[in-house]
């Protein structure tokens, strides 16, 4: 950092939220005056890295310089095995990793948040404003134009979004995409194009963001221009003075920044836990255990860890030289000229609740409230799957938990931030977890191998030869996915549609994975109150995934952006007030 000078607001974290947060809290104005604001950013400015600006280019980027790849302790509920987190640590975090997915939760998910937390400014109606704010919704050709409701979508925001069949990337043209949406209607599952009211429940289509078939990282979507930014700079703690005002940031190596205003952490749902333990916030007994004074004990730190998990599945076609799948000549020349920078070939979203039995069994683990999409299904025209070739001879399906009741701990190795956090996920540790998985895996073998639509096009599902990193990241916050490499993979069958519960779970066990998806380690209503304000302690927020209190369905991106919009506008009314 070449200005260590007083500023107005620290941002620590230069993923997705914080850049958001920064560069709109750099727009505010008091009586003229507009606020400074230091952005702190651990890893790299990508800027003139051309993987950095491509979609599937941007696959090489997992497990290096950009990426933390955190190792998890290992998971019980997946036979012991350490998943490894693709986890942004670079100036545009998770949207530099990501795949450009643009899957919001469902309204019911933001209503669940909005009662959890007692305020309906998380509600669906309230997070609405900012969901639209955020999108440039793609309308121009007729059958977009059919989709882009004004009511639920924004047509001027900066980030770019599209149906993937009439996408502003390219039109696609997947020989596959009427069969695989006649298998789900076959099973009953309705289509639902509009998503009227917020509502995913059913057959829809899958959106992504990109421009100009290119991806959208958030640091060159939102201006940084007025903003202080420090890359590779690593914050050891916050500072407070004897009142517990946050006051500055110290950094790893000693230098310090004062804050006049607040200090903002959006160093995402594994680092924001860390570095509130490390500035003594956190469960007592931890802090003290590693020498770290006490300046608010709050037990609900680095608890409440949720995330998404899943299984994928491949598909070995009967005729590979019919160009259904990435990897065939046939199926290049099937698409527009624009799809070859586009992210990956994928269509249609299955979204969908429990079965009324399931909900019965398990009806104390269950809302409430009614049936919530528990599960949720994509169909890739390409394998990303360890020991699956990538030739044209496979389809494959990402079939994931949406609103998990397992939930895991991240806690502090030491009082050094350059050692990773300590994170359990406990992956599958409850019932009903395991269950909707093994169900919604059932169902989706069922769409792929037994339907009139696709069992004279699908031969039958080709098991992993073997579990290593994947190269697939995720949409959310500094999240990607990834198998990891502790588990060979030997002696697995290929699925069928009666394939017993026991051996599915077995499966999925041994081969299914976090999307990296993280949230909840710094829960609103515990650890945060509904502004992102710290409770305990004055002048510190949080404004990053860590804060959302429960799952959501949907994948991350888009519900991040939203929500850190509507943060900064509440930082914005405490400057201007």
């Amino acid at each position: 950092m070449s200005d260590l000078a007083d500023v107005d607001y620290i941002v620590v974290g230069g993923g997705l939220t914080g850049c958001v947060v920064a560069s709109r809290l750099s727009q505010g104005d008091k009586d003229g005056k507009k606020p400074q604001i230091a952005l702190l950013e651990a890893g790299s400015d990508p800027s003139g890295n051309p993987a950095a600006d491509g979609f599937l280019s941007g696959l090489s980027l997992l497990g290096g310089d950009y990426d933390y790849s955190f190792q998890t302790e290992p998971v019980p509920g997946t036979a012991d095995r350490v998943h490894t987190l693709n986890i942004g640590r670079v100036l545009g975090g998770g949207s530099i990793l990501n795949l450009g997915g643009w899957l919001r939760a469902d309204a019911a998910d933001y209503n669940d948040w909005a009662e959890t937390v007692g305020d309906e400014r998380w509600s669906y109606s309230g997070l609405k404003p900012w969901l639209r704010k955020t999108e440039h919704f793609f309308s121009g050709t007729p059958e977009a134009a059919a989709i882009a409701d004004e009511d639920q979508h924004g047509l001027d925001g900066p980030l770019h979004v599209s149906p993937v069949s009439v996408g502003e990337s390219g039109i696609r043209k997947y020989p596959l995409r009427e069969p695989v949406k006649d298998a789900w209607t076959e099973l009953g599952v309705p289509l639902n194009l509009r998503r009227k009211n917020g509502r995913n429940t059913g057959l829809t289509e899958m959106y992504e963001n990109a421009r100009d078939g290119m991806r959208q990282p958030a640091q060159s979507v939102y201006p940084l221009d007025a903003i202080r930014v420090s890359t590779n700079t690593l914050v050891r703690r916050v500072n407070f003075s004897a009142k517990g005002v946050a006051t500055s940031v110290e950094l790893a190596d000693g230098r310090q920044i004062a804050a006049r205003k607040e200090v903002i952490l959006c160093a995402g749902a594994l680092r924001t836990p860390q570095l509130l333990m490390l500035s003594g916030i956190g469960p007592s007994a931890a802090l003290e255990a590693h020498g770290i004074p006490v300046v608010h004990d709050a037990p609900d730190v680095g608890q409440n860890l949720h995330d998404h998990f899943a299984l994928y599945l491949a598909y070995r076609l009967r005729d590979p030289s019919a160009g259904y799948a990435l990897g065939n000549a046939a199926f290049q020349e099937k698409q527009d000229p624009r799809f070859s920078n586009s992210p990956l070939p994928w269509d249609w979203v299955v979204s969908q609740p429990q079965p009324a039995e399931m909900m019965e069994k398990h009806r104390a683990e269950t809302p409430k409230s009614g049936p919530r999409n528990t599960w949720e299904v994509i169909t890739l025209y390409v394998p990303p799957i360890p020991g699956i070739p990538i030739d044209g001879s496979h389809i494959a399906t990402s079939t994931m938990l949406l609103r998990p009741t397992s939930r895991g701990t991240v806690t502090i190795r030491s009082s050094d931030p350059d050692d990773a956090p300590r994170i359990q996920p406990n992956h599958l540790s409850t019932a009903l977890d395991r269950d909707t998985l093994v169900h919604a895996a059932q169902t989706t073998l069922k769409a792929m191998l037994e339907t009139s639509a696709m069992k004279g096009i699908v031969a039958a599902e080709s098991p992993p030869s073997f579990v290593g990193k994947i190269g697939a990241a995720a949409e959310g916050e500094g999240e990607g996915e990834g198998l990891d490499s502790s588990d060979s993979g030997a002696g697995l069958v290929p699925l069928t549609t009666d394939t017993s519960p026991e051996a599915l779970e077995d499966r999925i066990r041994r081969t299914g994975l976090a999307h990296a998806h993280p949230g909840g380690t710094a829960a609103m209503g515990k650890v945060v109150d509904t502004e992102g304000k710290v409770l305990g302690v004055r002048g510190l927020r949080v404004a990053d995934a860590s804060i959302v209190p429960i799952p959501l369905g949907g994948h991350p991106q888009a519900t991040l952006y939203a929500m850190a919009e509507q943060l900064a506008s509440f930082i914005l009314g405490d400057y201007s007030a």
